[in-house]
């Protein structure tokens, strides 16, 4: 994930964490005004243009801040009404009470016109328009805006906040938290976001992922290949499989012959086969996921190992999920970057022969070059770079089949997002929707219900 997205999601999980957005936008603000006031002498003329979203919001602090020194001019492209935030809303309003700021309207070609006229005196421009996420051609009135302001001499400075709105050519960038632009010229301030933070899972992980598309086509939002189940084992393979169909568009089944029925009967959206058609369909597949009630058996070794070297980025460079039976049949010399291995504690521990632990699964997964997810009370996922936490899900979970679950889920947001990502997403919303069970049924559900509870789960973390 770039920085853009992570801030994005970062802002998103505040409200999940129980953080202050209204006291972020206070500390970004006030930490902009002295950012400017130790970069530029004060007493200046200063311009603050700021859109409706947040990264406005923090404009309209700053711009209180940078009143107490300088004459401050607020512009706004668009109506009080578009205002987006209620914490931008609420800095709206304290901005009114602050007399000696001037407020200017930027929605017609006449404010236009003026603003290019009286933009000559200033010797500040602050870009506060539009923030992390913005890409594509501007919108009016902003492209306007953008061009008058890159046309001042070079005299009037130009800063952006956090990032700059898309074409405005700033001179100097104050980002907020983390970097999240290269260059000289940038700044980051600290505006009381814990560190730790940053690395903690959230609904923003599940809000920012790529979702379907209105104009597709059947198989264009995620195919995914299944490859377990067994004659004696057939429950895991079904849960999985159906928390990928969720997601997708298309499930692909590769079982043992004696399960084919057994599957075929549980649910007519499994396009089922046999193992042996696997290392066919992996072809056909965005996705793979193996080894929910695969068994321990000399042809699903060889099956999990042959999918493993045709996965690999010299190969057929396909996204590869590996759980349960997969984990004890694997050669790991054959794990490559495309891998996201699932284990619980004994599983690690019997699979890389060391403790399971916050060093350790950092550690195999640098090693080994894929992502682990190491199920436990608090789940670590790691790529070897970075090591994630995730607090949703509860006791009722160790309940038989939410493992499967949660690699189903991973393999079905694989197949069109990253795998760092899905992930994360996955670990995530199926912690989640176990949560939200416990608050209904207390400890008495099992995975069936957790299948259930994955939409409104998944809505949860849109809507947050």
């Amino acid at each position: 994930m770039d920085s853009a997205l992570k801030m994005r999601i970062l802002d998103y999980n505040f409200g999940y964490y129980g953080i202050d957005i209204a006291k972020i936008m206070e500390n970004a603000g006030r930490e902009v005004a002295r950012e400017i006031e130790r970069k530029f002498p004060a007493r200046k003329k200063i311009a603050v243009f700021c859109g409706t979203g947040n990264n406005g919001g923090d404009g309209f602090v700053a711009a209180r801040y940078l009143s107490q020194k300088n004459a401050v001019t607020v512009f706004l492209p668009g109506s009080v009404k578009e205002i987006r935030t209620e914490e931008s809303k609420l800095n709206w309003k304290r901005l009114q009470k602050t007399k000696k700021i001037r407020k200017k309207f930027l929605q017609n070609k006449t404010q236009l016109t003026k603003l290019k006229k009286s933009l000559s005196d200033f010797d500040l421009i602050v870009d506060a328009m539009l923030g992390i996420g913005i890409k594509g051609k501007l919108k009016e009135p902003y492209a306007s805006v953008v061009k008058i302001l890159n046309q001042l001499p070079a005299k009037v400075k130009r800063v952006s906040i956090d990032v700059p709105t898309p074409n405005f050519k700033a001179n100097f960038i104050i980002s907020l938290h983390n970097k999240k632009v290269s260059g000289k010229n940038v700044k980051v301030v600290d505006i009381g976001i814990p560190t730790e933070m940053n690395f903690y899972t959230g609904p923003g992980h599940v809000k920012f992922l790529q979702h379907r598309k209105k104009r597709t086509h059947k198989g264009e939002n995620g195919i995914v290949l299944v490859v377990g189940g067994s004659k004696q084992f057939h429950g895991a393979l079904v849960y999985a499989a159906l928390a990928v169909s969720r997601l997708v568009d298309l499930v692909l089944v590769s079982t043992s012959k004696e399960n084919i029925p057994v599957i075929k009967k549980y649910s007519p959206e499994f396009i089922v086969s046999d193992l042996n058609s696997a290392k066919k369909r992996i072809k056909r597949a965005d996705s793979v996921l193996i080894g929910p009630g695969l068994g321990e058996s000399t042809s699903a070794k060889s099956i999990v190992n042959a999918l493993l070297k045709l996965s690999s980025p010299k190969k057929l460079d396909k996204k590869i999920i590996l759980d349960a039976s997969a984990l004890r049949l694997l050669d790991k010399k054959l794990l490559h970057r495309n891998c996201v291995l699932t284990p619980h504690k004994n599983e690690f521990e019997t699979l890389f022969r060391t403790n399971a632990n916050t060093k350790n699964v950092k550690a195999m997964a640098k090693k080994h070059k894929c992502i682990v997810v190491l199920k436990g009370p608090v789940d670590l996922i790691s790529d070897g770079k970075e090591t994630y936490k995730n607090f949703s899900g509860n006791e009722g979970m160790t309940t038989g089949g939410t493992g499967d679950i949660l690699s189903g889920l991973t393999a079905g947001f694989a197949a069109k997002n990253e795998l760092l990502h899905s992930a994360l997403a996955g670990t995530f919303l199926v912690g989640l929707a176990g949560d939200l069970l416990k608050a209904e049924k207390g400890l008495m559900y099992n995975a069936s219900d957790l299948v259930k509870k994955l939409p409104e789960a998944k809505r949860l973390c849109e809507n947050y």
